[in-house]
């Protein structure tokens, strides 16, 4: 497999979450070839809160690795501690009335 180019864009979300259709996950990324990700997010209404999940193979979550990840902050780059992560987004309290995410990879 090819590694990820800096400024890669690894996922997007533009759609509104619901509480019912709370939590919003996205697919395993693979980390090779970038060992930054820059997200940048908003929400609108309700409580949102993001944050990020790590995993060895790509398929099951780690916990110890997942507790070295803090918060992600939009616009705020955070160091990939794990080859596979997915970025996690609760909605409570009431549904966004936006919800717009998108990962960019960086070196």
């Amino acid at each position: 497999m090819a590694p990820t180019p800096p400024g890669y864009r690894l996922w997007e979300w533009f759609t509104p979450l619901t509480q019912a259709a709370s939590p919003l996950t996205s697919p395993w990324i693979d980390a090779t070839g970038f060992s930054q990700v820059v997200p940048g997010f908003k929400f609108t209404t309700g409580t949102s809160t993001a944050s990020i999940e790590a995993s060895i193979d790509g398929s099951t979550l780690d916990s110890d690795l997942t507790g070295l990840y803090s918060a992600p902050t939009s616009g705020t780059a955070f160091s990939v501690v794990s080859p596979f992560f997915r970025f996690k987004v609760v909605q409570t309290v009431a549904d966004a009335t936006v919800t717009k995410i998108v990962l960019t990879s960086r070196q």
